[in-house]
């Protein structure tokens, strides 16, 4: 849910909701008045009466303070009732409604899913939700199956629908009895300052994710179809099966008797953490008949049962000077493809873990997400030969993180078209919902949306509704910490969601995990920490497409290095990011004021020559506009490289 300006700007807070969410009640009210009654009761269904209205009074003088100061002039507030008036305003899927399918090409790109940002604010206001948004979708789907008839087929003759004095679809009953107001508003498209419109790519003719929109919009029959305000079948929703990745957990292996204990303990928090992620069924090994422990043979037997992947770990003890350790490597298997080892991690344990095994657990929930999205990323390869028909949401959704790490505009065009028919397919599911928190802060960190601010909030609502989805997931407090790291007054906040991964006296042996490197970096930075940001960058690792928010974290290292004083490291990582990601804006950028502190011209004519042919529109403004969460002193020292990198102001 957006409202912007006639200049683009969004003026809607993030995080506010139910500020939100009560004004997409009266922009799908058809700009009839609605009952304060009925706004409570879907807003505050749990709520004592009075309270809910006083909580209704408090959000109606947010949304006009928010509105200023065309509040009053844009909605008529009365005693009993609310209402949207029509003369300074204007609503998306009004010109969808009273037009045609030529709505959307003439619009921009749409979404398949209304208000995807307000999940979650109150069970009433859900079920609201799902309301507007099924029949939503039947229009759409009506209009998309009328233009794929063929000319003569009486069934694509629709009435003709003038767009003087129409009044909108026939209400249908809501579960109180009272009309439900009539879908027509909400966020089926960006706002106008969107990043990646059609315009970036001449040679399509039609926004790519319409053109396969009309592709996918009459597949196969299954199942029941839900009933129209009329009593007759909507169109089919899109078939899909699914099946959970599945996981085979291995004991984790010793040589020596002393390490048995621990590693048994330690087997058993793997245990505990792979159960909490949704990305996998976790399945018990069983031994073969034969009672051979060949790794050939239990590849082939896990095969033979679909375990997809095989994690397993070895012990043993490590020693630097007189200071002995435990030693964890840990390994993961394909199974199903021929028993490659895709991804594996050699991490020394904290000391004093062989007396207090719990010390190895932040470690170990690292470890977990890190093997978590390396299946995930690896099974979406997989399926990069497969129709997009047949795959399911959260297939869509891990399809979308593949192609967005491509990094380049076209392909974070398709990924965004990926996710879209994941969001029409799975809307409720968490992956999905993942998938568009790392879609929009990717976006939004490099340069390729107008307004920072609104990619960020709608970052920070899919990554609500993600830990809203899954409870238990560890990804759930990373992806929320990456987000509210980039919100100004929320350090304190990330920092306690990442407490889960921190290890004291951390050191360099536990360097592998770069994301977490690099939001304690910030947090660092924000904090005015320079010397404890200098020491975690002193053995930052690229991570190289490794983890979905490897895009929007690996540049910012250069960033980060040079804001801390180690030009030599920051020119270092920065030719690495712009050699990984050359179609980045932000990959440049960041290059570009690492080199800054070097007598290279050549080299930075050559980089601003890059970016000027990839965005000629970035300026120094909107590349500042990206940083507001930093702190003032950093800010300036970022503002005065950027003056010498030759980028417009």
């Amino acid at each position: 849910m957006v409202a912007t300006t006639a200049t683009g700007k969004n003026v809607l807070p993030a995080g506010a909701r139910r500020t939100r969410g009560l004004l997409a009640i009266l922009a799908l009210s058809n700009r009839k008045p609605v009952m304060r009654q009925r706004l409570t009761e879907l807003l505050w269904s749990k709520r004592p009466t009075d309270l809910a209205r006083a909580s209704l009074r408090q959000e109606i003088h947010r949304l006009l303070d928010v509105l200023q100061p065309f509040g009053t002039e844009i909605i008529d507030i009365g005693r009993h009732t609310l209402t949207l008036k029509p003369d300074l305003t204007s609503v998306d899927v009004e010109e969808i409604y009273a037009g045609c399918l030529d709505a959307l090409d003439h619009t921009v790109e749409p979404e398949e899913i209304l208000f995807p940002d307000l999940n979650g604010i109150d069970p009433a206001f859900d079920l609201w939700l799902q309301t507007q948004r099924a029949r939503f979708s039947r229009h759409i789907q009506r209009l998309m199956k009328s233009e794929q008839a063929p000319p003569n087929d009486p069934g694509s003759i629709l009435s003709p629908i003038s767009s003087f004095g129409w009044k909108g679809p026939p209400p249908i009953e809501s579960a109180s009895g009272a009309p439900a107001p009539n879908a027509q508003t909400g966020q089926f498209h960006p706002p106008p300052n969107s990043p990646l419109p059609s315009s970036h790519f001449p040679w399509k003719e039609a926004a790519p994710a319409l053109e396969t929109l009309r592709r996918l919009s009459d597949p196969p029959e299954s199942g029941s179809h839900p009933q129209t305000a009329e009593g007759e079948a909507a169109p089919p929703a899109p078939s899909y099966t699914a099946r959970s990745l599945s996981l085979a957990l291995m004991p984790i292996e010793t040589k020596e008797p002393s390490l048995t204990a621990l590693a048994d303990e330690l087997g058993s928090q793997l245990n505990v953490l792979f159960v909490g992620s949704d990305a996998f069924t976790l399945v018990i090994p069983r031994p073969s008949p034969e009672g051979t422990h060949a790794v050939a043979d239990w590849i082939e037997n896990l095969r033979s049962k679909n375990i997809d992947f095989l994690c397993s770990g070895i012990l043993h003890s490590g020693a630097e000077g007189p200071q002995e350790y435990s030693v964890l490597l840990l390994r993961l298997i394909d199974v199903q493809n021929g028993g490659e080892m895709i991804w594996t991690v050699r991490a020394a344990l904290p000391p004093g873990t062989r007396q207090k095994p719990g010390l190895a657990v932040p470690l170990l929930a690292r470890a977990v997400l890190s093997a978590q999205w390396a299946s995930i990323l690896r099974h979406a390869r997989a399926l990069l030969k497969r129709s997009v028909q047949t795959l399911a949401p959260d297939q869509l959704a891990a399809r979308a993180l593949v192609t967005l790490l491509q990094a380049n505009q076209h392909a974070l065009h398709e990924a965004e078209t990926l996710l879209k028919f994941a969001e029409w397919l799975g809307p409720t599911l968490p992956l999905v919902a993942c998938a568009r928190a790392v879609m929009e802060m990717t976006r939004a960190g490099a340069f390729l949306q107008g307004d920072y601010p609104a990619g960020v909030a709608r970052a920070l609502a899919a990554a609500q509704q993600a830990a809203s989805l899954s409870q238990h997931n560890i990804s759930r407090n990373f992806l929320l910490a990456f987000v509210y790291c980039h919100i100004p007054g929320y350090a304190d906040t990330a920092d306690a969601l990442l407490s889960a991964f921190r290890i004291t006296n951390e050191g360099p042996d536990q360097a592998w995990f770069a994301p977490y490197r690099t939001l304690q970096a910030l947090l660092a930075l924000v904090n005015g920490q320079q010397e404890t940001a200098r020491k975690i960058l002193s053995h930052y690792r690229i991570s190289g497409n490794a983890q979905p928010l490897s895009v929007a974290m690996d540049p910012c290292a250069a960033l980060y290095l040079f804001l801390v004083d180690l030009p030599k490291e920051a020119s270092k990582i920065g030719r690495m990011v712009a050699a990984l990601y050359p179609q980045l804006p932000s990959a440049l950028v960041y290059h570009l004021v690492a080199l800054t502190t070097e007598e290279n011209s050549t080299e930075r004519a050559d980089i601003l020559a890059r970016l000027s042919a990839l965005d000629p529109t970035l300026t120094i403004r909107r590349v500042m506009a990206a940083h507001p969460y930093l702190p003032a002193g950093a800010r300036a020292k970022l503002a005065a490289a950027l003056r010498l990198t030759g980028l417009p102001e």
